[in-house]
């Protein structure tokens, strides 16, 4: 499995920064997540399901269960299905704002194969995702 963190501090409290890492605000930022659809009745809860789009090297669906939400502080979530995906944002008050994390454990298929490719490229364009969304993250809050 590879784990990926990135964070970045934010010169805005937590519960302003809080909305824009619901589902429903994520692609805004978040530039591989191009398409979140709700496929629960109930939104932003424990055990509630989203069908995400998402467009690294190619397209990618995926749908996702909410495993944990604190207000303010964390949503963490899981990959229903195939390939084992986990992530969560999280935010943490600093004396100047608020830090936001971003992490996610996966594992490619293929075995040998999808080890290979992660370590020579997939590992290295979701570094990169995290770190650019991050930032644009960042700029739509300051400003």
């Amino acid at each position: 499995m590879t784990k990926i963190e990135r964070s970045i501090e934010i010169n805005a409290p937590p519960e302003k920064i809080w909305p824009m890492i619901q589902w429903d605000r994520t692609p805004e930022w978040y530039a591989p997540w191009t398409k979140v659809e709700w496929t629960s009745k109930e939104k932003d809860k424990v055990g509630s399901t989203v069908h995400i789009t998402v467009e690294l090297d190619v397209k990618t669906e995926l749908d996702c269960e909410t495993t944990e939400i604190i207000e303010n502080e964390k949503v963490a979530f899981r990959s229903i299905g195939k390939n084992p995906t986990t992530g969560f944002h999280s935010l943490t008050p600093t004396e100047n704002g608020t830090k936001v994390t971003l992490g996610a454990t996966y594992e490619l298929p293929y075995s040998v194969l999808g080890k290979l490719i992660d370590k020579v490229h997939t590992r290295k364009v979701m570094e990169k995702s995290f770190e650019v969304s991050l930032k644009k993250l960042k700029d739509m809050m300051e400003k």
